[in-house]
């Protein structure tokens, strides 16, 4: 092949762009799952880049003591998602739990091509339109995380439920040093506070914004807390 039939074929190749590079890195952490201050469970968070440049966030909860650990309580919770423009956005959810008295299943699939979303809850098997950057609550640590490390002035997400999108929105609780089991790490603090429940997490910006507090007030008034063990960075892995 000549040098001018040579550059024209290249010319004429397809542009194949580089993979976003994600804001937060694969990690591992171990948390203490606590209710009302009694250890209850211990959790399992971590995200992983797989081989097709998506990545995958994967928490694992298991009883280890009380009702929970006699009851066998098991919880996996994944999210596939791809980075679009420094956020996520979910590319497949599910969620499965284990328990004596009962389990529990949800999935969502996440059509961006026909901008559908897909979501099985129990009995529940609804369609609605997908919009850009949609994630689900599983994702919203990632976003939240991502959003901190660019020093976002705004925390609003659109949020895939059972039955359509939610709009969600977090404001800036606060900063200081938190102590957990890990250590003490310099935080900043994001918060949702609704009628009845509220969400808050203590993001360590020393960790890569790795969650060191992840706390869940309920409706009852129950508190449900992870605190920070153990953590590590991880590498890319193959897809399954």
């Amino acid at each position: 092949m000549n040098s001018s039939l040579l550059v024209a074929f290249f010319l004429c190749m397809p542009v194949l762009a580089a993979a976003e590079e994600a804001p937060i890195k694969p990690f591992t952490a171990q948390y203490q799952t606590l209710r009302n201050g009694k250890e209850l469970a211990s959790t399992t968070l971590e995200l992983t880049r797989l081989a097709d440049d998506t990545y995958r966030l994967r928490t694992n909860t298991r009883g280890t003591s009380g009702l929970a650990k006699m009851s066998g309580l098991d919880v996996l919770e994944e999210s596939s998602v791809r980075w679009i423009d420094g956020r996520p956005e979910t590319l497949r959810y599910e969620f499965t739990q284990e328990v004596a008295f009962g389990d529990k299943h949800r999935l969502g699939e996440f059509d961006h091509a026909s901008q559908q979303v897909h979501m099985i809850d129990g009995k529940s098997d609804a369609r609605y339109p997908l919009v850009p950057w949609t994630i689900e609550r599983h994702a919203l640590t990632l976003a939240l995380a991502a959003d901190l490390s660019r020093d976002a002035t705004t925390f609003e997400y659109k949020v895939a439920g059972k039955k359509g999108i939610e709009d969600v929105r977090y404001t800036r609780c606060g900063t200081g040093k938190i102590s957990v089991p890990a250590g003490s790490f310099e935080a900043s603090c994001l918060e949702r506070v609704r009628e009845k429940r509220t969400s808050r997490s203590w993001f360590a910006p020393s960790l890569g914004w790795l969650p060191i507090v992840i706390e869940q007030v309920e409706k009852k008034g129950d508190t449900v807390t992870l605190n920070l063990v153990s953590f590590h960075s991880a590498a890319q892995v193959p897809t399954p």
